[in-house]
């Protein structure tokens, strides 16, 4: 019973705050001077306004490397349960078309890495390995290398007004893990494809629109998980102004996230081996920063922060439990002109 609660909890996380987080939505920086390692950047002389737009040319491919990094301490039927998750997505988007009506962009998975830690136990998927073995993780994971997705952005707003490409996508993930037909119809909806792939887009203000120091703007979203719950989250901004980073200047922008879990209120829970009857998980610290190449118009990279802590009722095998749930989580974002699997990155440190 007791393993059944962890790897329950460990769907929960992986399916519904990983996904809403994640984006948000970094991993190691770009190229040249990693943030970690690099001496503390001298201020660039501030600008009076600056264009934070992103800039899409025709044929052009960009990569991002996301990594996520998640420490949960959980206290299941009075014992306490240390978990960590470590994921890494590397996307590619090729621009297919961009003029003043939209963006349209191809967008792939390249390779996904992922393990998971439970009580010192790991279990492990890393499709860019010669010889991943056979587990839980490379059943859901594997299917996803390879998936592609045409989105269409409104050039003014950046968010997503158009996902295709979701059939195909679901139709991989159910014909390898049919027991979750119903429940990743559910949540895969072209709606949330939608939400999902915004994050990368959307932090910047709307086109046209210069900051100044100290300027704010602020974005919002919600993630319905189905029978998981939902999160809503607000995303306020902070333009900081310009850093010098070897000859490359970057625009700062300080991130301050406000996330809401919100207990499902659907019965059906086919696809899912627990219930959650409740819970509540409130936001102790959510605090990030993006580094925006203006020149290049894409964002460089980013790191963000997230701590929460709550409590959440599941049920499985009609067994009721309170779990009480601490958990951080870190995520990082690099930007490459080329496929970082291609060739070897030198390590680096999370940005302190």
């Amino acid at each position: 019973m007791m393993k059944r609660f962890l790897w329950v909890l460990g769907l929960a996380t992986l399916l519904g705050l990983s996904a809403t987080i994640a984006q948000e939505k970094k991993d190691q920086p770009p190229a040249k001077t990693p943030p970690a390692e690099a001496k503390t950047p001298a201020p660039a002389a501030a600008s009076s306004e600056v264009d934070l737009a992103w800039k899409f040319v025709k044929d052009k491919v960009i990569y991002q490397k996301l990594r996520t990094l998640t420490e949960q301490k959980m206290k299941v039927m009075s014992t306490n349960v240390d978990q960590k998750q470590e994921q890494e997505f590397v996307f590619s988007w090729k621009v297919e078309d961009a003029d003043a009506s939209k963006i349209v962009l191809v967008q792939k998975i390249e390779s996904v890495i992922m393990k998971i830690t439970i009580s010192g136990n790991e279990i492990k998927f890393d499709s860019t390995a010669k010889d991943a073995p056979d587990n839980p993780l490379a059943s859901f994971f594997k299917p996803l290398v390879g998936s592609q997705f045409k989105l269409t952005l409104d050039p003014n707003t950046m968010k997503v007004v158009k996902v295709e490409g979701r059939e195909e996508f679901v139709k991989k993930l159910t014909d390898a893990n049919p027991q979750m037909k119903s429940l990743l119809a559910s949540i895969l909806t072209d709606e949330q494809l939608k939400l999902m792939s915004e994050p990368a887009f959307t932090m910047v203000p709307d086109k046209g629109k210069k900051v100044k120091k100290d300027e704010k703007w602020k974005r919002e979203g919600v993630m319905k998980m189905g029978p998981i719950g939902d999160y809503t989250a607000t995303y306020d901004y902070t333009y900081e102004g310009p850093e010098k980073r070897d000859a490359v200047t970057l625009q700062k922008i300080l991130l301050k996230t406000s996330l809401k879990y919100n207990a499902p209120v659907t019965k059906d829970v086919t696809g899912l081996p627990f219930k959650i009857n409740s819970g509540t998980l409130d936001t102790k610290e959510a605090n990030g920063v993006i580094y925006f190449d203006a020149e290049a118009g894409r964002v460089a990279d980013s790191r963000m922060e997230v701590k929460l802590a709550g409590k959440l009722n599941v049920t499985v095998s009609d067994q009721a439990a309170d779990v009480e749930l601490e958990m951080t989580q870190t995520t990082y974002t690099t930007t490459y002109d080329k496929n970082p699997n291609d060739a070897p990155v030198a390590p680096t440190k999370p940005t302190q």
